[in-house]
This record gives structure tokens, sequence and C-alpha cells, in this order.
């Protein structure tokens, strides 16, 4: 029996275990799950889902399909604001424009406006090399494990093709068949991972290395992915410019409105680095100290030259503030992190305040997404 109210997934049985596909559409996933952590996290939503206006319901689920963790972002803040004590007007009208900024926020006589922004690290070409990739991923991940995980060492695309993933599965496949399992184990033992075999796959529109790694007899013959390990990623430096550019994109989209008007932006990052957001902001830390010789006073100042300028040289002075998070389905309880600063300089300053961890202002329960 359906409930007729409306839902953000269906109401059905579902048949797909085990992990996403490289280049899955997240929705679709987390329709189709059977997974525990994944039910759970659609509850959750659901929750949020139940309180969002009926009559825009309907616009917002086609948007998860369509950019599930941008949508993500924009049910959160509605969420979290809501358990704020907030109520939100979505997409208000503006006088002297057509643009209509996410929500109206408002709680007794205060009043302000909410624009929300999901920040990608990747630009266009790397967001479509990523996509090459996980389709990619994908066919290596279906190459017959049943002896041996994948190491995987490089994938280097030659142009902006998509190379042939049943050519380069059946290279594997083949090339695989032919080493032993009991050999390589015992060299595993007595030599170490460097000693196992290197496999390699070149064509003009791509080269593809992966190291051997044995399985122990127990194991073998299980129908899993066939990849095991990735290559490791770091990041080098930090992303204030990147925070400053997407913040940029949204400052002065609705001309001059006539109360206060922050951004929400979410960052996906392992974790939230506050003294990135400050610099982001503020400006860059540098050395002071007074000319007196008596007392030099040395500290550490911001230089001003961050999104909101300085006393000197105030910038977008129409934002009165920006909301910086780390938040993603799996990580509310553990990692998920936030960070309001004020603008300084704020045409419309506003008296808002975040002190709460996020789990706490949305009741989530410390083990989520698992039981």
């Amino acid at each position: 029996m359906h409930s007729d109210k409306q839902t953000l997934f269906d109401e059905k049985e579902r048949t797909l275990s085990g992990p996403s596909d490289y280049s899955a559409d997240s929705y679709t996933y987390y329709n189709e799950s059977t997974r525990a952590d994944i039910n759970n996290v659609r509850k959750q939503l659901e929750l949020w889902f139940g309180i969002y206006p009926e009559s825009e319901k309907e616009e917002l689920k086609q948007k998860f399909k369509v950019a599930f963790y941008p949508t993500f972002y924009e049910l959160y803040i509605y969420a979290l604001f809501t358990k704020l004590g907030y109520s939100l007007e979505i997409h208000p009208d503006i006088p002297g424009t057509t643009k209509h900024p996410d929500y109206l926020a408002r709680k007794d006589e205060e009043l302000f406006y909410i624009e929300v922004k999901h920040m990608t690290m990747l630009t266009r070409n790397e967001l479509s090399l990523e996509n090459r990739k996980n389709v990619l991923l994908d066919a290596i991940n279906k190459v017959d494990a049943s002896n041996f995980v994948l190491k995987l060492e490089e994938i280097t695309f030659k142009d902006s093709s998509q190379p042939s993933g049943k050519v380069i599965a059946k290279f594997f496949n083949d090339e695989i068949s032919s080493h032993n399992p009991d050999l390589y184990t015992e060299l595993l033992i007595t030599s170490g991972f460097e000693a196992m075999p290197e496999v390699q796959y070149e064509d003009e529109k791509v080269r593809i290395k992966v190291i051997l790694i044995p399985k122990s007899p127990m194991y073998r013959g299980t129908n899993s992915g066939s990849i095991g390990i990735h290559p490791l990623v770091t990041q080098i430096g930090n992303d204030s410019e990147n925070i400053v550019g997407s913040l940029e994109t949204k400052a002065t989209r609705y001309g001059n409105l006539n109360a206060p008007y922050i951004i929400c932006l979410n960052k996906q990052s392992v974790a939230l680095d506050i003294m990135e957001v400050q610099q982001a902001l503020y400006g860059s830390l540098q050395n002071s100290w007074s000319e007196n010789p008596n007392n030099r006073n040395e500290k550490l100042k911001f230089t001003g030259n961050g999104f909101f300028g300085s006393k000197q040289n105030p910038k977008f002075t129409r934002v009165s503030g920006v909301y910086v998070t780390n938040a993603n389905t799996a990580n509310l309880a553990t990692t998920a992190n936030h960070v309001f600063r004020h603008n300084p300089q704020a045409q419309y300053p506003i008296n808002f305040h975040i002190n709460k961890p996020i789990k706490d202002i949305l009741d989530v329960h410390e083990n989520f997404p698992y039981n």
C-alpha cells in the first residue's frame, strides 16, 4: 500500500546490494540500494523532505535526480535553519530583479536572505576527465578478480576521448589468467609488495598500470570488484582562492537588497580548515610589530586582502556574512563542521551566531549513517 504523500525516494522493494559503480547516478543508487547505511540516509533525507513545502517538493525531487549533492545541500540548509527556529520562504521575490535567492529566513523581527552554493573543486575539463575515469574504472572493476586484487597505479589519458572499456577489460582478463596466484603468494611472503608483477595496458588513448596482489586461498573465487587499492591522492596548499571565487559568483547576484544577505557554502573536503576559511574571508596572515624598541608587540594579523576586504578597502558589503560547511550524507555525526563569519563592513549587519555542532542541531545520532 502506497501513501499519496510526496516522498523523495520511491516506496518499493529494493534489490541493489554492494557498493555503487564509479559512474553511477547518485540518486538512482540511493533509491535502489539495500545497504543499511544508505537506508539510514534515505530515512534522514525523507525527514527533511517531509518538512519542505508541499508545493515545492516535486521540483526539489527532480533537482535531486539531476544534481544530487548540490540539492542535498539545499535541503540540508532548509532543515538546519528550520531547526534553528527560522521560517524559510523558498525563492522569494526581490524588487527590481527577476532573480530569486534560495531562501528568505524569518524569526520574530529578524529577517535575512540566504543563498546556497555547493562548491566543486573541479573545472569543467576536470569534471569531464573525472567522468571518463569513472567509466573506465567501472570496466576495470568488472575484470575477473577470482585470484587477484588489482592495485591501481596509473591511469593517464592521452586525449579527450573515451577509451574502450570492453577492449581494456578483455586485455586484463587475458593477461591476469596467465598468472599463478600461488607463485605470487610465495613471492609476496619472501619479497614483499615490491616484487608483485605490474601489468600495463596502453593504446593511443590511455595508459593503465596495475599491480597484481594475490588473494589468499580462502578468498579465491569470490565474486567482488577487482580494484582493491587506488593511488594515494594528496592536496598541496589550501583552497582559499577557490572559496573566494565561489563566493564572488553569488555576492552581487541580486543587486542591492534591503535586508541582510548571507551565503552558505559547502566545501567538499575531509575536514573543514577554519584557518583556511579565515584567510579566504579576511586575508592572509602576516607578522606585525611596533616600532617601539621597548615594546615590539609582535602579533599575527589578517592583511585584509580576502573576500571581505578591509576597513580601508571594503569588499562585497552586500554580503552580511558567510556560513561555510563540509557536510555530506556520510559525515553529519562525525567530521561535519561549520563556521559562520560576519562581514565587518556589511551594509546590513546581521546578529546571527551558530555555535552548536551540526549533529546536535539536526538531531543526528552519533553513529549515523550506521546503526
